[in-house]
Formats: C-alpha cells, structure tokens, sequence
C-alpha cells in the first residue's frame, strides 16, 4: 500500500481490484461522498496498484513506480483541480501559466503532503473553477504513447468545478471521457455528485464512499494522539464520519464546543448579550464548523445521548423546557 494511515473502504477497493484482474479498466469513475473520507486515496492507491511492478493486487510501496506514487511524482499520474488565475493566459497556454510563483511553490507543497497524508488537502481557497485550459491540456497530451503495461490516471478533483460558475470545462471534457485512448482512464472525485452534469454522469461509473465508522475515526484519532482518549472519543461522535472534520475538531475543541454551548443559550433565553461572545467566528469556515456542530447536537437530542461534555446541562433543560419539539425539523433547518 502507498498509505499506511488510510482507512481503506475494502469493499469498494476489492471492487476496484476486480476491474484490475479483468484488465478491464473502465473508460472513468466518479468518486463521491462528504469530505474527508480518503476518496482521491482511494484512487491513488488504485493508480499505484495497476502500475506496481512486485505484486499482483495490491500496491507493493516498495518498487520503483510505487516510490515515484508516494513522492507524487509519477510520470503517468495528473492530477487536476481547480486554479485561481493570477495572471491572464491565452487559448493554448498551461494552465499553470495562471498562477504566481509562490502559487506553484504552494502547489508543490501540497502535493508532497498528499503523499505522506491521505487526507491533506490538495486545493486553492481562492480558486472557484477548474479552468479550461486545464481541459485543453488534457486534450493536447493524451494522444502521447505509454507504454502498454503501464496506466495513466487523470485525477480530477473538486470535480463539481467542472460544472460552475460556466460548464465550459466541463463540455470539453465530455468527449475525452467516452473514448479515450488504450491504457489511460480518469476519476473524477466530488463530494456532491449532483452538481456535475447529467452527460458526465452517464460515462463514468459512480462509487459512493459512505461516512467513514465512529470506531475507525477513534482509532485513527488515537493512534495520532494516543493520549486524549476521552476527548477522541467525543470528537469521534461528532465528526459526521470524517477525518477532515475531526481533525478540525481536535484542533479547536474547547474553543468550539464553549461557542456552541453559548450558542445554544443564545437560541433558548433569546438573551442578546451572548452574540459579543460568539462574534470571533466571523469566516465562512468557523461558521460552517459551528453550525456542523449545532447539527450534531440536535442529532444527539433525537438519540438522546450526551457526548458533549460542555453540553450535559444545557441539554436536560433543552428537554425539559422543549418536550415537544421535533428535533429532526431542526436538523433539517440547520
């Protein structure tokens, strides 16, 4: 394996294993599921094990192709996702002609992270498209021969991208991904498939990666900070099945989880003066965070358990003052 901190779907990559001793590689996949699950791993992990020189399932780590997988370097892997445009280019220019000079160090970094960490995140804050150039990359290059025992794979991630604010990217892509040349396939990763066209859809073959288990989130939680038991356990509760989401968590607990509780008291005393202690959540982000958090709350009042140590009092008087109200309304409504 190229990840020995992956927290590896086997059903879905024995299904994936099965197209790979066939030799029958479908044309494109569509990965989709929530963030953080390890989903453009998974597809990495696919790429190295076709390409592996020592074994004949799964990726040996070892070999030459496999080294180049781990560095990210691997000649037959591009990955391609959205770019802020920095710079104005031309029709037939790179697409990395867009950016700034601390941008591609940037990109380079993100890049080696990946390979150490399956769940780092290779992406652009300011960038909302995969541009179109990118597309035209992709076109200009495929035609150039591989060798016939080796894959290529397109990665594409934040796919949805393709589709917004124009569908332009993706309209050119739509062609390349019915037919494209022997021995070269794509993934195509989202974490909303329904943002992406229909036509896209229709070739390639979807994978749904469900919410990763409580247990397998406690344990990766406890084999990286082997001493906060108490507090993985809670965090693993409450990550909504996503590393992403409890690392985040982990990292800011204490604070987030007093904001909520404030939060809370605001919403059932109406009391005015609680906003001054919640205004240090002014980006998008934070606020996304605190609201994931106010939803598994009220999930917690359905199933009436108390894994919000910060919570246990507030909670009773939320049960005893609103006996009557429907709290998967308000899961809804979050």
């Amino acid at each position: 394996m190229i990840y020995n901190n992956l927290i590896l779907n086997k059903s879905i990559f024995n299904e994936l294993l099965n197209f790979k001793s066939s030799n029958k590689i479908p044309n494109a996949f569509i990965f989709y599921g929530i963030n953080g699950i390890g989903k453009e791993a998974h597809a990495i992990e696919f790429f190295a094990a076709l390409n592996c020189k020592e074994s004949k399932k799964n990726a040996c780590g070892f070999c030459n192709s496999c080294k180049k997988v781990k560095k990210m370097q691997h000649e037959n892997l591009e990955i391609i996702f959205p770019l802020p445009k920095r710079n104005s280019i031309g029709k037939n220019d790179s697409p990395y002609k867009a950016l700034k000079n601390n941008d591609i160090d940037l990109m380079h970094s993100m890049f080696t992270r990946k390979g150490a960490n399956p769940y780092s995140k290779i992406k652009f804050n300011s960038a909302n498209t995969i541009l179109i150039n990118s597309i035209r990359e992709i076109k200009k290059n495929i035609t150039l021969s591989i060798n016939d025992t080796q894959y290529k794979l397109y990665l594409i991630l934040d796919a949805e991208k393709l589709c917004y604010p124009k569908s332009e990217s993706a309209n050119s892509l739509l062609k390349i991904l019915e037919e494209p040349p022997k021995n070269i396939f794509f993934i195509l990763v989202t974490n909303d498939i329904s943002y992406l066209l229909d036509t896209i859809i229709s070739r390639c073959i979807p994978i749904y990666f469900p919410n990763l288990k409580y247990e397998d989130i406690n344990k990766y939680l406890t084999d990286k900070y082997p001493k906060d038991k108490l507090k993985n356990i809670e965090i693993s509760k409450i990550s909504d099945g996503s590393i992403e989401n409890a690392l985040s968590l982990f990292k800011n607990y204490e604070t987030d989880m007093r904001a909520l509780h404030t939060f809370v008291n605001h919403l059932i005393d109406d009391n005015s003066s609680n906003i001054d202690e919640i205004s240090h959540f002014k980006s998008k982000n934070e606020s996304i965070e605190l609201l994931n958090l106010l939803n598994s709350f009220f999930r917690n009042l359905i199933l009436k358990k108390t894994d919000f140590k910060y919570m246990n009092d507030i909670q009773k008087n939320i049960n005893i003052k609103y006996k009557e109200v429907d709290w998967s309304k308000c899961i809804l409504l979050t």
